[in-house]
């Protein structure tokens, strides 16, 4: 099966960056030049793993490679289902790339929270499988079997859909909780509009629960919210039968305004709601 080769906006800049310098001595051998480059790049097309794994943690969340370019470095992603690679910049192989690329996920807010122990990071293409296996553990089933997914097509659709949303106004805003010291994505959080105001959410997968990050993960965001838009107001809405869920929301200030019959997944369900003022 051939993978379609997707030129980001920032690679594409970094390309038309390069026939520029090297058209100012001749537009000709600049032509060439970049010719070269997509000749390279090419062979992703039959073979997406080809280029070397990044070593850096920093890299690790989001799986990404790099593929030597006649002078040039092409950091790209890749994903499986469908079948596409990602080029996410190209650089000078003479230049401390990593830096340059890692200062730019960090400007353009891919990471929009971080702690000592965690990071909340905007969902890349390639955290489809992620997403899949943290959807599979018995609580999600029993608690939020809407957010089980049956296959890795489907994960990558939902993937793709909340990428799509980060430039929306009515969202969902989901991200990804990733662990700093060995980049393990344990799972989400979220911030759904509903007709009430903003929802928050969150999941960690079960392998992961017990250690506190689904509070820690809950806080970290409650404090980007705070200081990143104008919303004064949080709901917070679990199954009443979640005693794990209403100790996160409990621990993070959350405050019960009731509990009863309610509609939860389209479904009535004994739920407690409650608030957070910021």
């Amino acid at each position: 099966m051939t993978y379609k080769i997707i030129i980001t906006d920032s690679a594409f800049s970094d390309l038309e960056s390069i026939k520029l310098f090297i058209a100012k001595d001749n537009l000709e051998i600049a032509k060439q030049y970049i010719l070269k480059i997509f000749e390279r790049l090419e062979q992703l097309e039959s073979f997406p793993y080809s280029g070397l794994k990044i070593a850096n943690s920093f890299f690790d969340y989001a799986k990404a490679y790099y593929l030597i370019c006649v002078n040039h470095v092409a950091i790209y992603q890749v994903n499986d289902i469908a079948k596409c690679v990602y080029v996410l910049r190209v650089l000078s192989h003479y230049q401390d790339w990593k830096n340059i690329v890692n200062k730019d996920i960090l400007q353009n807010k891919s990471v929009i929270a971080d702690n000592d122990k965690l990071q909340i990071v905007k969902m890349n293409q390639s955290m489809y499988y992620d997403v899949y296996k943290n959807s599979q553990d018995d609580n999600n089933r029993k608690y939020v079997p809407d957010e089980v997914f049956d296959s890795l097509e489907e994960a990558s659709e939902v993937v793709n859909q909340i990428i799509n949303s980060y430039d929306s106004e009515e969202g969902p805003f989901v991200y990804a909780v990733i662990r700093k010291k060995d980049s393990a994505n344990l799972g989400y959080v979220q911030l759904v509009k509903i007709e009430e105001g903003w929802e928050i959410g969150y999941h960690i997968a079960e392998i992961y629960t017990g250690n506190g990050y689904a509070t820690e993960a809950v806080n970290l965001f409650l404090n980007y919210i705070k200081n990143n838009t104008s919303l004064k107001l949080i709901i917070g809405i679990a199954l009443a039968a979640n005693k794990a869920s209403r100790r996160v929301l409990e621990k993070c200030g959350f405050e019960l305004i009731y509990e009863g019959l309610g509609l939860y997944q389209g479904r009535k369900r004994k739920i407690i709601k409650t608030i957070k003022r910021l």
